[in-house]
């Protein structure tokens, strides 16, 4: 706080920001968060062109008051470069705010809406007798209810909505015998829970207040006093953990959550120093609660390398050392293929971060940290701002919990190449190997034996294709992020052109690798989205597409295709792009460009990709 507070007095405005967020990720602690709250609003609003900006519209509609969102709301928003302007409705007003399509909030046209409800919003209960039939259709009815608000509110603005489900009630008056009740009120909350979960359609996006009540406990979450007093749904001190899982959920719809949790090995994945201990001195397993700790983080992070999270090993040590102790440890959990990159030298933490981030071609924002020792996470966040960092506990019992809490692995839904991503990323590695080993490029591609497809949105892609529109940034012509709902649209438009490109080869399937998008106007198509999978380059795919694009124009009456090119600090890989394509460059405004060609004047490039 005191380097903060120096920075403001001097007026060093970016530094104090960056401080603020830095500070900001540190902590979950409310009073420390108010004060960063308070410093944060002496600033200019808006963020630094470094991290990225995402500029939304917010609001926040709820059967409770609201206002105690709006600041810390912001505030994490920030951690993770996203900028928005809020729009807090009324307390109480949300069902005429979202079935009126002239209401304040649908004029307002939110990007995203957070409905925040409580039990205390529940007019109709079971009575006492009411059979587990008749409990569960009321429960579906107020179930039905809200989504129904959801539905109207969504095909008048388009908006992703968030809507949190119910923690439980601070009293039973059936005692014990409750859970056994299906008239007790806490059991009707848990089906109507149940309903909310299985039934929300993708647009709505569940905040599970129910699980975060029960770890933080129902008597720390709600305080009936503020309730009476001020309808606040979440007492002071749990503020922060809500507001972060809000975050992390709208940052999980842009596609701004981690791909890549890099770990360290010694008393970060294992107890002990494996250099100075050997292999049969280091813990893990079973049999006293250190070791313990460790089987569980390692278990924690193999479901969620399970479901597309990617780890890595950032470690100084020897590698020989280091992959023994995976080779010859049975209590291991994890095994070296696991790790798509596993670097154990005695290179600088950022030095091994940067080759990290270069093997898998991503970007440093796009990693997470995680080393036990502190000055090894102070040395990478100065070194390297752009890489997220895990603040870590003494107690590797709490490790898991720390990560699964940061609010940076978020994800908004989990695709078949989530679940098969490392996999994939290994894949890649053997087709560099292959390419390492060919002096003649085109004889590498040759020996791919690239199958490629291309099809029209469909519903069962619409999922992964969200997902690469929003984490795409090197291979990206605009760099426009859209939420499920607006590729939705996109697919249903009928002066859309939309197609995606799976990718296969001998080493295996790529998955959906990349998006075109554009509108037809008149007999001009305007390419609004043009990008692909880092883990394609170079392959030919972008020449596949354009050749696909220019052979399908006749037949859509297009007799010319625009494109423009808007640069960021990451996508300068393909300025030139259009201009190697044959299109001519009719306009610049400022860094961005326009691009023209006609149909008939297209050059269709030779590629190494068939189609199946």
């Amino acid at each position: 706080m005191k380097t903060i507070r120096k920075l403001l007095e001097e007026n060093r405005e970016e530094e104090a920001l960056l401080a603020i967020l830095d500070s900001a990720r540190r902590t979950s602690d409310y009073n420390v968060y108010s004060r960063l709250c308070r410093m944060r609003q002496k600033l200019e609003p808006g963020l630094p062109e470094a991290l990225g900006i995402q500029d939304l519209r917010i609001a926040i509609l709820g059967g409770a008051t609201t206002g105690f969102l709006e600041q810390p709301l912001k505030l994490e928003l920030e951690t993770h470069g996203i900028s928005c302007e809020l729009f807090c409705g009324d307390y109480n007003t949300f069902v005429s705010e979202m079935m009126d399509k002239n209401s304040d909030t649908a004029t307002f046209n939110p990007d995203i809406t957070f409905l925040l409800l409580t039990p205390y919003n529940i007019s109709d209960w079971p009575v006492i007798g009411d059979s587990p039939d008749e409990v569960d259709k009321l429960a579906e009815r107020v179930s039905n209810h809200w989504l129904g608000l959801c539905e109207s509110f969504h095909s008048i603005t388009g908006s992703e909505i968030i809507v949190n489900n119910m923690h439980m009630l601070p009293v039973r008056p059936s005692g014990n015998l409750g859970c056994r009740l299906p008239w007790d009120r806490n059991s009707f909350l848990g089906r109507i829970n149940q309903k909310l979960g299985t039934s929300a359609p993708p647009y709505v996006h569940i905040l599970d207040v129910a699980s975060l009540s029960s770890l933080y406990g129902i008597s720390r979450w709600f305080d009936i006093r503020y309730w009476h007093h001020s309808r606040q749904p979440v007492a002071f001190e749990c503020i922060v953990p809500f507001v972060r899982n809000v975050s992390a959920i709208i940052s999980g719809i842009y596609g701004r959550s981690c791909k890549c949790v890099v770990l360290d090995l010694d008393n970060t994945l294992w107890g002990g120093v494996v250099g100075d201990d050997g292999i049969e001195g280091i813990r893990i397993g079973e049999g006293d609660a250190e070791s313990e700790s460790f089987k569980s983080f390692q278990e924690y992070l193999l479901e969620l390398k399970k479901r597309g999270v990617l780890l890595a090993v950032c470690s100084k040590n020897n590698e020989d050392i280091a992959l023994a102790a995976f080779e010859q440890l049975p209590e291991m959990v994890l095994k070296r293929d696991d790790f798509v990159s596993f670097k154990a030298n005695w290179d600088t933490k950022p030095e091994n971060l940067l080759a990290i981030a270069e093997e898998l071609n991503i970007g440093l924002d796009a990693m997470l940290f995680v080393d036990d020792n502190p000055a090894e996470r102070e040395h990478v966040r100065q070194a390297l701002p752009g890489v997220n960092v895990l603040e870590l506990s003494d107690d590797p019992a709490l490790y898991p919990t720390l990560l699964d809490q940061c609010g940076l692995l978020e994800p908004v839904s989990i695709t078949s190449e989530d679940r098969e991503k490392t996999d994939q990323y290994r894949e890649n590695a053997r087709r560099k190997e292959i390419e390492s080993a060919h002096s003649d490029y085109e004889g590498y591609l040759k020996s791919l034996e690239q199958r490629a497809e291309i099809r029209n949105f469909e519903p069962n892609q619409l999922d992964r294709i969200t997902q690469l529109i929003n984490k795409t940034n090197q291979f990206n012509l605009t760099t426009r992020r859209l939420s499920r709902s607006e590729v939705e649209a996109l697919m249903n438009s009928q002066d859309a052109f939309s197609v995606y490109v799976r990718l296969v080869d001998r080493f295996g399937d790529n998955g959906l690798i990349s998006v075109l998008s554009g509108h037809k106007e008149d007999n001009i198509l305007y390419v609004d989205l043009w990008l692909m999978s880092c883990r394609v380059f170079k392959r030919g795919i972008e020449h596949l597409l354009a050749n696909y694009l220019f052979e399908h124009a006749g037949k859509l009456g297009i007799d010319t295709v625009h494109g423009i090119y808007i640069p960021t600090a990451k996508n300068s890989l393909v300025k030139n792009l259009y201009e190697s394509l044959g299109f001519r460059k009719i306009s610049e405004d400022g860094d961005k460009s326009s691009w023209v060609i006609r149909v008939v004047d297209y050059k269709p490039a030779s590629v190494h990709v068939s189609l199946m």
